[in-house]
């Protein structure tokens, strides 16, 4: 089956040990990004997500390098397959480029939702920003 990549490219006038901690920490992914976070941040650890109450994903962590690299499985109620996000930081200037890459995307049925999704992480990276920038943003959830 042929799939999509979604990449994108977002700079945080912040520290990627800032920037890393804000994509594994549990308190700080319900900040700007998802209600209820769970994390065992190790390879082979568990990721659980939910957005509302019964409306998650879930997955393995596949790469952990502090400060550089996060990368895990992703699946549940919008993708009948996993998928894969990773997060590369790299220091830049006075603060972090970080890479996102958002992988293993079908098409077809059962991928309807898929069909906006890059629109939807711009709006979360945009979070992700504003709540490392400036400690503020949206409250948490789905976007796009």
């Amino acid at each position: 089956m042929d799939t999509k990549t979604i990449t994108k490219e977002q700079f945080i006038k912040e520290t990627p040990e800032r920037v890393f901690k804000a994509l594994t920490e549990k308190q700080e992914l319900e900040r700007w990004f998802v209600q209820e976070a769970d994390i065992e941040l190790k390879p082979g650890g568990t990721i659980r997500t939910n957005w509302a109450p019964g409306m998650g994903e879930h997955g393995k962590v596949k790469e952990v390098k502090p400060s550089q690299l996060f990368s895990f499985t992703w699946e549940g109620a919008f993708s009948p397959t996993p998928t894969t996000l990773t997060f590369e930081l790299r220091a830049e200037k006075d603060g972090t480029l970080l890479t996102f890459t958002h992988s293993g995307i079908g098409e077809g049925e059962g991928w309807e939702a898929y069909t906006n999704m890059g629109k939807g992480w711009d709006a979360h990276l945009k979070d992700l920003t504003s709540w490392i920038e400036t400690g503020t943003c949206p409250p948490p959830g789905p976007r796009g």
